[in-house]
């Protein structure tokens, strides 16, 4: 046990002395920063957290990345230190994670602007009950917390692009904090993020109850120890863990609790949409108790959204905000496709039949999936059509990554991809992180097609290995089942 602490301490100091280490970094590239090129990154410094964006070196993101790897050897010693227990307990996991966790809440910067958008949608619906989807004009507010932000988010900012349910949670929140300083309300998103997580590791946990309680924990551990984990749930604090959360126990609990389970999926894509994914894969895990119970988690899990979507005006401003969303290409499948296309100018048309496609093929997978998810109700079904998801959006980001990172609590070649796909993602940060210029644009690319190609490399060749790193269960707890 002292071993763990140990890595669980280290963790916590590259926590702290990495925050004030990027900062210094970010900081003292300000002298090379010309206003007239670098306004973005001059305006992302002056911020409560500042944000790191369009640097003009790559010292930050360079030294992220060091941040980032030190977490996962950290943290993957602390998971194998975890399998050493003796005791019948899980709670040290969740222990750990917390002291971890915690002191990301106070990393010095961010390499996201999401939180400053939740601060300001949940501010505007809650304190001054506008609509958040539907901004056309300029706010005239005399408000200090929008004063911090609209250098950064512009004004109008761009309309709530995330689901009714969100919305709603971020204007109670908004209302609670009315008073705060914009940091404050910041941090407790962070705050929300971790608990959220440690949620999902409690969901996690009980999907793989059937296995002995030590490889239970070091399971939850891998999962709570990933750096990727870590360091989006708690310096991050983007809402997929929100979403994540709540989908994730609505697996868990769908075979004993539909009713509950078809609550929860509902929430999950009240927050974010991409949640509807699990819905059929749910229901038909419903329907092996009674056809009834399919039923319910259906009605439910539509009603739930379409409930938190009353109180507002979606309209035509609300699809062209999603219509945007859904055309922005950057570091994905999508844009690596579109590249050769740009280069020929070709059509918009011919682009967006290009993206088309991939859609396609997400769905034809998605749907093989679900057919034989019902024949054999085997979970790597579930983790190709969550996989498949991915690959198929126009833009990645890192944050989406922590919807396929659950599956690293899995065994075999499945947890060995989700690990590495939900660590590369953080590569991606590159596009933000650094002006674009023909030089990073070659660098792009290349980290676009790593993320791509070395999780299912390292997946593939572990498993013709036999190498031990996750075994071959999935993830329903039951030793021996396909992985």
């Amino acid at each position: 046990m002292a071993r763990y602490w140990t890595w669980i301490a280290a963790m916590a100091g590259v926590a702290l002395l990495g925050s004030r280490l990027v900062r210094w970094i970010a900081f003292s590239m300000l002298p090379q920063a010309p206003p007239d090129r670098y306004h973005g990154f001059i305006v992302g410094l002056s911020l409560p957290i500042p944000v790191v964006q369009v640097a003009p070196h790559w010292y930050a993101i360079i030294a992220m990345w060091f941040i980032f790897v030190a977490l996962a050897i950290c943290g993957w010693q602390a998971a194998r230190a975890v399998a050493g227990w003796q005791r019948e307990t899980i709670l040290p996991v969740y222990a750990g994670y917390l002291i971890v966790a915690v002191a990301l809440t106070f990393f010095s910067v961010t390499l996201s602007i999401d939180g400053y958008y939740y601060v300001f949608f949940g501010r505007l619906l809650g304190v001054y009950g506008i609509n958040p989807y539907v901004l056309v004009s300029p706010i005239t507010i005399n408000d200090g917390t929008f004063a911090q932000e609209f250098p950064l988010l512009h004004n109008p900012p761009f309309p709530d692009p995330y689901g009714p349910g969100f919305t709603l949670l971020a204007g109670l929140v908004g209302k609670l904090e009315s008073g705060a300083s914009l940091w404050a309300q910041l941090w407790t998103w962070r705050c929300m993020s971790v608990t959220a997580c440690v949620l999902i590791l409690g969901a996690i946990a009980r999907i793989v109850k059937r296995i002995a309680p030590h490889e239970r924990a070091r399971r939850v551990a891998i999962l709570a120890f990933h750096p990727l984990t870590l360091y989006e749930s708690a310096a991050g604090g983007h809402n997929d863990f929100l979403m994540v959360a709540a989908a994730a126990w609505s697996y868990a609990l769908v075979d004993e609790l539909p009713l509950i389970a078809g609550l929860l999926l509902g929430a999950a894509i009240a927050i974010k949409y991409f949640a509807a994914l699990l819905l059929p894969f749910i229901a038909v895990r419903a329907a092996r108790k009674n056809v009834l119970a399919a039923v319910i988690v259906v009605v439910l899990a539509i009603l739930v959204p379409l409930l938190c979507f009353h109180p507002f005006a979606f309209g035509t401003v609300g699809q062209a905000t999603m219509a945007k969303v859904g055309s922005s290409l950057s570091m994905s499948l999508n844009w690596l496709l579109a590249l050769p296309l740009f280069a020929l100018k070709a059509s918009d048309r011919v682009v967006r039949s290009v993206q088309l496609t991939i859609v396609a093929v997400f769905a034809l997978v998605t749907l093989t999936a679900i057919v034989r998810y019902t024949r054999t109700f085997c979970n790597p079904e579930l983790f190709r059509s969550i996989t498949a998801l991915l690959w198929s959006l126009p833009a990645m980001h890192p944050w989406y990554a922590a919807w396929l990172a659950p599956v690293c609590a899995a065994r075999g070649a499945w947890a060995s991809y989700a690990w590495w796909f939900s660590a590369l993602s953080l590569l991606i940060y590159t596009h933000e992180a650094v002006l674009p210029t023909p030089f990073n644009h070659a660098i792009f690319v290349v980290l676009t097609v790593a993320l791509l190609i070395v999780p299912i490399a390292i997946a593939r060749v572990g498993s013709r290995r036999g190498m031990p790193v996750f075994g071959r269960a999935d993830m329903t707890g039951e030793e021996g089942t396909r992985a």
